[in-house]
C-alpha cells in the first residue's frame, strides 16, 4: 500500500514539474514579448518626435515666408543665367510670383497669431477677400444669414451652404 502511495506521489511530483515548466516557458514568452513591445514603444517615440520636429521646421519656415511674402512685393526681379552664356552676358527678366490664395492664408496667419507665433506686422489683411472669407467673416461679426445674402447679392442657400462647410 505504501508502495502505490509512494508511486503516486511520485507521479503526481512529476506532472507537477511537467505543469512547472509550461508554467515557466509561458511567462518568459511574455517577458519576450514585453520586451519587444518596450523596444517597439521606444522605436515609436522616437519616430513621433522625428516627425514632429520636422512638422515644427515646416511651420517655421511657412510662418518665415508668410512673414516675407507679406513684406515684400509680388514681381520680384531674377537674374538668369543661360549655361552657355554664363561668361558673356546675364539676364534680368521679371518673375511673376504666384499668387498666395487669400483664405489659406488667412486661416493660417491667424491660428499662429493665436498661438503666438507670428510677430502682428506679419499679419496684414490682404484686400482682395474671397467669397467664402466675405461670407465666413460677416457671419462672424454677427450679421444675419439674409443680411449677409443681401450685402454680397448671393442665394440665403448658397450662404448657409459655405457656413455649414466651413
Amino acid at each position: 500500500m505504501i508502495t502505490i502511495f509512494l508511486v503516486f506521489l511520485f507521479i503526481i511530483q512529476i506532472i507537477s514539474f511537467y505543469f512547472l515548466a509550461l508554467l515557466y516557458t509561458k511567462v518568459t514568452k511574455f517577458d519576450d514579448l514585453e520586451k519587444k513591445q518596450r523596444k517597439l514603444m521606444t522605436e515609436m517615440d522616437d519616430s513621433i518626435g522625428a516627425y514632429l520636429s520636422e512638422l515644427k521646421d515646416e511651420n517655421d519656415r511657412l510662418i518665415e515666408q508668410l512673414t516675407v511674402g507679406v513684406k515684400q512685393p509680388t514681381l520680384q526681379k531674377t537674374i538668369v543665367r543661360d549655361a552657355q552664356q554664363s561668361a558673356k552676358s546675364e539676364e534680368v527678366r521679371p518673375v511673376m510670383r504666384a499668387s498666395i490664395p487669400t483664405m489659406p492664408v488667412n486661416l493660417a496667419l491667424k491660428s499662429y497669431k493665436a498661438a503666438g507665433q507670428v510677430p502682428e506686422e506679419a499679419v496684414a489683411p490682404v484686400e482682395a477677400e474671397d467669397e467664402r472669407t466675405q461670407v465666413i467673416r460677416l457671419h462672424d461679426a454677427g450679421q444675419s444669414i439674409e443680411e449677409i445674402a443681401k450685402q454680397l447679392s448671393k442665394g440665403r442657400t448658397e450662404i448657409e451652404l459655405i457656413l455649414r462647410f466651413r
